[in-house]
C-alpha cells in the first residue's frame, strides 16, 4: 500500500478503453488501483455499450470526445479537479488528444500499447492522408485502417454472428492451417472468417460477455473512430503551426513487444515529444492488460509511486 499522504494526491484515475471494447477492458486494472486507494472511473467509450452512437463523425473527433469526458470529470469528481489518466487502443489515441487540448485536468498520464504520432509529418504541415502514408512506406502497419474507415465494411458487420466472427479473428482466432483472420497489413481475411476456430485470448465466459456488448450499437459507429483523423488533424494543427512542442505532463507508455500492429519503429524517438516520459515493455501482444496484468499493475504502481 502506498503512503496515506500520496493516495491523497492520487486519488482518481479514469481510465479509456479501446475498439472494439467496453468499460470490461479493465477488469484487472479496476480492483489493483481501487487497491491502491484510487476512485477509478471507467465508462464506456462513445459507440459502445450502453452509451450513445451519433451518426455525425465530428463527435467522434478526439478534441471533442475530450471535451466530453473534461465535462464528466466536473460532474463527478468537481470542477478544477485533476486525474491520473490511464488508456489502451483508441483509448491511449484518445488520452493523447485529451493530455494535448486539456492537460489542465491531468496530473500524470499512461498508455498501453499504441504510442503517440503526430498527424503531420516531415517539415510540411499539409494534409497526408493515411492511404499516401500507408503506401509511402511510413504507416505500412495501418493498412487494416484503410479497409476500416470506407463505408462499405459497415454491411459486413450487423448481426450479432458477423460480430462474432470479428471479434474471434480480432482477438487472434486461426484457421485449422494456423492462418489469422486479420493482419495490420491486409486488414480482415473475409474468406477466413468463418473457417476461424475459436480465440483463446479470453475465456469462453468473457467473450460471451463482450459480443452483446460489442454488437449492442453495431460495429458501423465503432469504425466511426477510424474516419475522423482529417478531424483531429485540423484541430491539431494550430498547435503544430506554434513550432516545435512537448506534452508537459508526466506520461507512462507500456508498449506491448507481440503487437505485431504496432512495431517499435512507431515509438523509438517518441521521448521527443514529452518532457517527462516513462517508457517500460510489456512482454505480451496487444491486450497486454489481460495476457499480463500482474506485469501491467505492477509497472504502474512503480510509476504511480515516483510521481
Amino acid at each position: 500500500m502506498l503512503p496515506v499522504s500520496l493516495l491523497k494526491r492520487l486519488a482518481r484515475s479514469l481510465l479509456f478503453h479501446g475498439f472494439p471494447d467496453f468499460y470490461y477492458a479493465w477488469r484487472y486494472q479496476i480492483p489493483f488501483l481501487t487497491s491502491l486507494g484510487y476512485r477509478v472511473l471507467a465508462p464506456d467509450m462513445l459507440s459502445y455499450a450502453d452509451t450513445d452512437a451519433p451518426c455525425d463523425l465530428s463527435n467522434y473527433a478526439l478534441k471533442k470526445m475530450s471535451a466530453d469526458m473534461v465535462e464528466l470529470i466536473e460532474k463527478v469528481v468537481g470542477k478544477g479537479e485533476r486525474v491520473v489518466l490511464g488508456g489502451h487502443d483508441w483509448g491511449a489515441g484518445l488520452a493523447y488528444g485529451f493530455a494535448l487540448h486539456f492537460p489542465d485536468s491531468l496530473k500524470a498520464f499512461f498508455t498501453i500499447s499504441v504510442p503517440y504520432t503526430v498527424p503531420w509529418l516531415g517539415p510540411s504541415l499539409e494534409w497526408v492522408d493515411l492511404l499516401d502514408l500507408v503506401q509511402n512506406k511510413t504507416y505500412p502497419n495501418f493498412n487494416y485502417q484503410i479497409q476500416w474507415r470506407e463505408p462499405a465494411i459497415d454491411r459486413n458487420f450487423t448481426s450479432m454472428e458477423q460480430t462474432r466472427l470479428f471479434l474471434t479473428a480480432g482477438f487472434g482466432g486461426l484457421t485449422a492451417d494456423g492462418e489469422p483472420g486479420l493482419t495490420a497489413y491486409d486488414g480482415l481475411y473475409y474468406d477466413r472468417l468463418s473457417q476461424l476456430n475459436p480465440q483463446s485470448l479470453i475465456s469462453a465466459e468473457d467473450f460471451e460477455i463482450y459480443v452483446p456488448k460489442i454488437h449492442q450499437n453495431g460495429f458501423h459507429s465503432h469504425f466511426n473512430w477510424y474516419r475522423t483523423r482529417r478531424m483531429n488533424w485540423e484541430d491539431e494543427l494550430p498547435i503544430a503551426e506554434l513550432g516545435p512542442w512537448k506534452f508537459k505532463t508526466p506520461h507512462l507508455f507500456m508498449p506491448a513487444t507481440a503487437d505485431s500492429f504496432l512495431p517499435p519503429a512507431l515509438y523509438i524517438d517518441m521521448e521527443r515529444y514529452f518532457d517527462n516520459v516513462t517508457i517500460e515493455a510489456v512482454e505480451a501482444g496487444h491486450w497486454s492488460m489481460w495476457e499480463k496484468p500482474s506485469d501491467v499493475n505492477n509497472i504502474l504502481e512503480k510509476w504511480i509511486g515516483g510521481l
